[in-house]
């Protein structure tokens, strides 16, 4: 997934090439840079994850009944984990979401902190 994110935030950050460009030439010094393209990764990466756990609870609270009803049927009794144990799992999933984002998108971030900012702003999208 760390490729994939990676290879995701490469494009984006061409994609915006001009306007970070723009950002150095109004004053804006790299750590900035670095730090508004992570900031976005990591806020866009962790959403994802917040969507995934919604989109997850949502199929598991839909087919709950008709898992319960197939364990009883085997013999096999179906509960659920602890709610203090299915919170603190949601919040490692989501903080790992965004954790990867920065992950992957910090070697992208890392190349267009040191371009010129008048090459960034005249470079069309490759």
């Amino acid at each position: 997934m760390m490729i994939v994110v990676s290879l995701l935030f490469s494009a984006i950050v061409q994609e915006h090439y001009r306007e970070v460009g723009l950002l150095r030439a109004m004053g804006a010094r790299p750590n900035q840079i670095m730090t508004i393209i992570l900031a976005e990764s990591a806020i866009v990466t962790g959403l994802g994850g917040v969507a995934g756990l919604a989109f997850g609870t949502a199929l598991l609270l839909i087919f709950a009944r008709s898992l319960g009803f197939y364990f009883g049927l085997l013999g096999v009794p179906f509960s659920w984990p602890p709610l203090a144990l299915l919170q603190e799992s949601a919040v490692v999933t989501v903080v790992f979401s965004a954790v990867l984002g920065l992950v992957g998108s910090f070697l992208p971030a890392w190349r267009v902190r040191g371009l010129d900012p008048y090459a960034l702003i005249q470079t069309q999208v490759r």
